[in-house]
């Protein structure tokens, strides 16, 4: 009897081996489980290209940023410059145009022996043109005013609010974008406010002292 049991049972099993191996051999995934993993892996997908997008939409805006960032500082490089040559600078008397805000100007000596002369240069601020060119909302400018010549664009993407950096010395009276404080007619603070983007500003300080000798 307890052969007979033992017999049955290892037939049992391999009755069951074999039709294990059998199923597991033939079939396939049902249709549902199909549709389930398709959906699966469709949403996974997708989620990973929103990922991407916002990836690459944050690297262009950091890149646009730095840009600006850099355009401004060269500007703000360019304007020490400018003041280190000046024998003079002041934010007085500068000659007014119509929709633009004066600054600060400053004297400058140009050329040798008999051709030396005294030229004026101005800075200014104003809302950017129509052209699509320019970024705004304020561009700086710089002008000769004497001998006059046309004025040229110097740094757009410039904030239309007044900068909060504070010193000692003239200032102008109303101020956008770009602020000076002069002391003694040589010593300049320059604060400059960049419209990085739509919500994000940049306060930029700098400081230059004249170097330039007046003329005999």
């Amino acid at each position: 009897m307890y052969q007979t049991l033992t017999l049955s049972i290892r037939l049992a099993l391999l009755l069951s081996g074999n039709t294990y191996s059998h199923r597991g051999r033939f079939a396939g995934f049902a249709l549902p489980e199909l549709l389930v993993a398709s959906l699966i892996l469709s949403l996974v997908i997708t989620l990973a290209g929103f990922g991407l997008v916002r990836v690459l939409k944050a690297n262009e805006q950091n890149t646009v940023e730095a840009e600006r960032q850099s355009e401004l500082n060269r500007a703000l490089d360019f304007m020490t410059d400018d003041i280190k040559t000046a024998t003079s600078v002041s934010v007085d008397d500068i000659p007014s145009r119509s929709g633009y805000l004066g600054v600060f100007k400053l004297t400058k000596v140009e050329g040798e022996g008999a051709t030396k002369k005294e030229v004026e240069f101005a800075y200014y601020t104003a809302p950017k043109s129509e052209s699509d060119i320019w970024r705004g909302p304020r561009t700086v400018y710089r002008q000769q005013v004497s001998p006059a010549e046309d004025a040229y664009a110097l740094v757009d993407a410039v904030a239309d609010i007044n900068p909060s950096c504070t010193g000692s010395g003239d200032r102008p009276a109303n101020s956008e974008g770009l602020k000076v404080f002069v002391q003694d007619k040589s010593y300049v603070k320059l604060c400059l406010v960049g419209q990085l983007n739509d919500s994000k500003t940049l306060l930029l300080e700098a400081q230059a002292f004249r170097r330039g000798a007046n003329s005999p």
